[in-house]
Parts: structure tokens; C-alpha cells; sequence
């Protein structure tokens, strides 16, 4: 390798790397803001409304960011135009899940948004069901920048706004044109960056081609959801809005450093196994990813454990004072998270996008402990402890996993892949 491909590289990894951040950064802001602004109450309401698109959202991610930068014929301006085919229906399907279950989210959650305001969440998938996908394919050849200028500045923007829109809507339903921004520039830097003429395909057979690769990753993604955000809302049901805004705050720096890494992981690791898995070395590249991804793992937990305390207090407020027993644990189990990532990855790269989901099934068993606990009143320690012992669960269990032999191309039906 060159000195300016080594160059190149590394930029590239730094990019993948900073975007995440940025964009993890910005949605800390943005609870700031509220928080301040608003206080408590009004911040556990946001962060339901919050919570609601980030479930309709998981419920229909199919992974076509990842297949679109992992398959081998993704650079084919077809497939490309059949993603972005795939992105509108995902968007539009989204848009309509989110005006039928107004309703009863507001039945289920008393003194929380009304309905109305959870159909207007509909905006955010509408508009993002235009997003060009060429920033994603640029990433085939580790190029980051459009990522970096449609992620990243969307972030940017969002977080901008955000004591503006505060301000001016003077309640929790300022988070919906918080989000709308962020989705709206999102979609229009997408379409400013690509090099290709924007198209749209809906051929049967690569939609069942999507399907296959992505419908173990939907159940992954809602088991993620319930794994990263159910605890909210168990705290929503069964304690004040206020004790949902604190639980919130914590959890959401516990996560932090995890979304970073995982976003990043996507980037870096996916293209990277890819091509190991291709030339038959996934597990001896895999090994020191994996003992990197340990001392991540360890590091985080006892500088969150320390830290995590005072930081809150000061940045927050008093208001916000967390039990140290609660930050511990969530920071236990966002360490374990970390952990995780590349078996993701590693199985994703080997075809076998079932494996996550078996892993992640562990952890969101422990969700139902975690009700238990706050059915019988238990301090919100208590649902922390079950998520780090969950998070260890699936940890053992994604490693497990990856002892198995057999693998298949990413993005290939199994049916082919056995010669059927």
C-alpha cells in the first residue's frame, strides 16, 4: 500500500469514526436543550415521542445501507435504484404505522404527548423516503466524506435549531420539528453529494432479494429496540415523567459511546470482513478486532461508573441526580454492548444475519424481569441491573454463535448458496 492509500485510509477511518460521534453528540445536545429549557416533565414526554419513531423506524430496517456497501455487485446502478425504490416504500409504510398508532400510544401512556402529536412524527419518514443512497455506496471503496456531509451536517443543523424550535413551541412537541429538520437536510445534502442521477426501481425479484437479507435483521432491530429502549418505556408506564426524563438521560449517556462504535462499526468493520470473508481469513482478521473491541468495552465501563455522576449534576442539573448503583450497571451494560459489535458484524459479513437476533432474543428475555421490578415498585436500579446481566447473556451467546461452521455470500439467498 502507498503512502497516500495509507493516507487516504486512515483519513477514512477517522471520518467513519467522527460522524457517529458527531451525530451521537448532537442528540445529547438536543436532551440538553430540552432539559434545560423545559425540564424534566417536558423532556419524558420528548423522549417518548423520540422513542416511538426509533421503534417504527427499527421495526423496518432491512439493512439496505449495508447491503447496498457489502454485496459484491453493489456498485450496479440497478440495485442502487431499487434500494432507493425500497427506501421510498420503507418511508411511506413508516409515515402510515405512525397516524394508526397515534392513538393508542396516547391511550397507553397517560399525560403524555396527544395523539395528534404522534401522527405529526409521520413527517420525519415522509421526507426521508427521498434519501439518495450514493453517499452509503461511496463507502464500498472506504470513501466517507458524503457520509460525513449528510450525516454529520444534518446533525449539525438539527442540533442549531434546536434552542430556536425550543423557544418557539415552548413544549415537548418541539421535538418533532427538531427531527423533521435533521430528516429534511439529511435528504437534501443526500441528493447534493451523489454522483449518479437520482432513480427509482421496483423489480420483484431484488425486492425478495432485500427481503431475505434483511428480515433477519428487522427482528434483530426491534430486539435491538427492546434491548437499548424498552427500560424507557417500563419507566413510562410505571413511574413519573420526570423519573422517565432522569432514566432517560443516564441511559442516553450510557449509550452513547455504543451507538458511536456501532455506527462506526458499519462502516469500517462491514466493508473489511467483507473482503476477509471473501479471501477466506475472517477469523484471523476478526481476532484482534475482537480483543480491541474488549479493552473499548472495559475502558468505557469504569470511566462511566466514575464519571457518569458528577457529569450528569453538572451539565443536567441537580434535578437530574442519578443513584450511583443505576449508573454502574447501565454503564456495565453499554461496556457489554460495545463487546458485541463486531460478532455483529462478523456474522453479517458471513450471511448469517440471523445470528444477531438469536443473541439479542437473551437479552430482551431480561426486559421481562426488569417489568417485574417496576410492577413491584423497585428503585429504577433495579431494571439497570436486569440490562447489564442481559447484555451479558447475549454476549456469551453471539460468541457461541460465531463457532459454527458454514457461511454464505452476504447478500445471497441460502437456497443458492446450498446449489438448491
Amino acid at each position: 500500500m502507498t503512502g497516500s492509500h495509507l493516507s487516504a485510509r486512515l483519513s477514512g477511518r477517522a471520518v467513519a469514526w467522527a460522524v457517529p460521534l458527531v451525530n451521537e453528540v448532537a442528540a445529547l445536545g438536543r436532551s440538553l436543550v430540552l432539559a434545560r429549557m423545559l425540564g424534566p416533565d417536558e423532556l419524558g414526554r420528548a423522549m417518548m415521542l423520540a422513542l416511538t419513531l426509533r421503534l417504527v423506524e427499527m421495526a423496518s430496517d432491512i439493512g439496505l445501507e449495508r447491503l447496498l456497501s457489502q454485496a459484491p455487485d453493489g456498485d450496479d446502478p440497478r440495485l442502487q435504484a431499487n434500494l432507493q425504490g425500497a427506501v421510498l416504500i420503507r418511508g411511506l409504510a413508516m409515515a402510515g404505522l405512525l397516524v394508526v398508532i397515534a392513538w393508542p400510544m396516547t391511550l397507553g401512556f397517560h399525560g403524555g404527548p396527544s395523539a395528534i402529536s404522534y401522527a405529526l412524527l409521520a413527517l420525519v419518514p415522509m421526507m426521508r423516503a427521498l434519501l439518495h443512497l450514493d453517499h452509503r455506496r461511496f463507502e464500498r471503496n472506504f470513501d466517507y466524506r458524503g457520509l460525513a456531509l449528510v450525516d454529520g451536517v444534518s446533525a449539525v443543523v438539527m442540533l442549531a435549531s434546536a434552542p430556536v424550535l425550543v423557544w418557539i413551541v415552548g413544549d415537548h412537541t418541539a421535538i418533532l420539528w427538531i427531527c423533521a429538520v435533521q430528516a429534511g437536510s439529511a435528504v437534501v445534502l443526500s441528493h447534493l453529494v451523489a454522483r449518479r442521477p437520482y432513480a427509482l426501481r421496483f423489480e420483484r425479484a431484488e425486492m425478495g432479494r432485500m427481503w431475505v437479507f434483511g428480515a433477519p435483521l428487522v427482528l434483530n432491530a426491534l430486539l435491538m429496540f427492546v434491548t437499548f429502549q424498552a427500560d424507557r418505556l417500563i419507566v413510562a408506564g410505571w413511574y413519573t415523567w420526570a423519573e422517565v426524563g432522569i432514566y432517560g438521560v443516564a441511559l442516553q449517556l450510557a449509550l452513547l459511546p455504543a451507538l458511536i462504535v456501532g455506527r462506526a462499526a458499519t462502516s469500517l468493520l462491514g466493508p473489511r470482513f467483507r473482503i476477509a470473508q471473501a479471501a477466506g481469513r475472517l477469523a484471523q482478521d476478526g481476532v484482534p478486532v475482537l480483543r480491541g473491541y474488549l479493552a473499548m468495552a472495559a475502558l468505557f465501563t469504569l470511566a462511566y461508573g466514575l464519571a457518569a455522576g458528577p457529569v450528569i449534576t453538572a451539565i443536567y442539573g441537580p434535578a437530574f441526580a442519578t443513584e450511583p448503583l443505576q449508573l454502574w450497571a447501565l454503564g456495565l451494560a453499554a461496556g457489554l454492548r460495545i463487546l458485541r459489535t463486531p460478532l455483529t458484524q462478523m456474522a453479517v459479513a458471513m450471511g448469517r444475519t440471523g445470528d444477531p437476533a438469536r443473541a439479542n432474543l437473551l437479552r430482551a428475555a431480561f426486559v421481562l424481569p426488569a417489568l417485574g421490578a417496576a410492577m413491584l415498585g423497585l428503585p429504577l436500579a433495579a431494571l439497570a441491573l436486569c440490562a447489564a446481566v442481559g447484555e451479558a447473556a447475549a454476549a456469551l451467546r453471539g460468541w457461541h454463535l460465531m463457532q459454527r461452521p458454514g457461511s454464505r455470500p452476504v447478500g445471497q439467498p441460502a437456497c443458492l448458496a446450498q446449489g438448491a
